[in-house]
């Protein structure tokens, strides 16, 4: 019993999953998604900001920077534009590589 069934009843607990619903009319961005400046792609959304007391979006986070020089920012969701195709946003590469560093902390 369980055999081939990836471990399921051999002593070990599947994944949680966690599951969001957005509501009609509002848009879903996932971790992953394409970011783009207004002179060129920049890199991929890390996650997301919310404001716990009204359940809002208020950043999105992006690694800015290249393999030895990365450095997370958090993107006003101001300077976002849309979000088809990717995440387009109002700033530069220039901009955002000038935004300053964050950490989950600083939004707490």
């Amino acid at each position: 019993m369980g055999m081939g069934m990836g471990g399921v009843g051999m002593g070990t607990m599947p994944s949680p999953v966690t599951t969001d619903r957005v509501p009609i009319g509002d848009v879903q961005v996932h971790r992953g998604e394409h970011v783009h400046a207004t002179d060129g792609p920049i890199g991929h959304v890390q996650g997301l900001v919310v404001d716990p007391s009204d359940h809002c979006v208020t950043h999105v986070l992006l690694d800015e920077g290249h393999l030895w020089g990365k450095k997370r920012v958090g993107i006003p969701i101001s300077a976002v534009t849309g979000v088809s195709d990717g995440v387009r946003l109002t700033l530069s590469k220039q901009e955002v590589e000038d935004l300053p560093e964050v950490s989950v902390a600083d939004f707490g």
